[in-house]
Parts: C-alpha cells; structure tokens; sequence
C-alpha cells in the first residue's frame, strides 16, 4: 500500500508540472501573437482606420467602416495597454477582439469581415472604451 501511495502522488506531480509547463508555452504564444516589435515599419493596409490608445483612452473612440476594413489600435500610452471585446470584465461578446497586451509604441490589427456593433475597451483602465461600427 506504501509503495502504490508513493506512486501516486509522482503521478499527480508529474501532471501539475505538465499542466504548468503547457501553461507557459500557451500564454508566452498568446502574449506574442498580437504584438508587433515598436522597431518594425508598420505599413497601412489598402483599407485600414488607425485608432491611437493614449493616456486618455481610444482616439477616435468611434470610427464606422466598411466590411474587409482594417482597424489597426496603435499603442501610444507610454505604457503596456490591452484591447479586449466588450463586455467587461468578461471580454466574450467579441472574441476576436481580445488582443491581450500589447507594448508601448506597437499596434494590433483585425480586419472586419461582418457587418455589426463592435465594443472594446481597455482591460487596464476599463473606462476606456470605443466602438467599431461596420456596415
């Protein structure tokens, strides 16, 4: 009984090692997904609305567009900043919107394929918010 004990409890840690270890491959590949390096040469799209996040919030912090339109958020704030889908704190209404963090001097772009009601807001500072509007 001693020995089947023992054996059990390395199997459970050897999981909650895995578990943590795929944790970290995962969120390291979502935190880098989005971000683009503040050094790159960030070229416009065809179609594409630049919508700069500053200290103050989203500006425009409403812009109406038209399907296959670029929305391109470009990080101003002096700080890491987010883009999430409404509503908050819960971020579902819009998943395609929820970006995760993204650095000072860099953006993150979607292309808007449907037409609707988009809400987004800042997770940092969730007074912050905007709307893509898209006909």
């Amino acid at each position: 009984m001693n020995k089947k004990y023992i054996v059990g409890i390395g199997i459970i840690i050897l999981v909650i090692v895995l578990a943590f270890a795929v944790w970290k491959v995962v969120r390291h590949v979502n935190q880098n997904s989005f971000v683009a390096s503040s050094n790159t040469q960030i070229q416009p799209l065809p179609k594409e609305v630049t919508i700069n996040l500053d200290k103050n919030g989203f500006s425009p912090n409403q812009v109406t567009i038209k399907v296959g339109t670029a929305v391109r958020w470009k990080n101003e704030s002096g700080a890491q900043e987010t883009v999430n889908s409404d509503s908050y704190p819960t971020n579902q209404l819009h998943k395609e919107l929820n970006f995760g963090v993204f650095n000072n001097g860099s953006s993150v772009v979607y292309t808007f394929t449907k037409p609707g009601t988009y809400g987004y807001h800042n997770q940092f500072h969730h007074e912050q918010v905007g709307k893509v509007i898209v006909e």
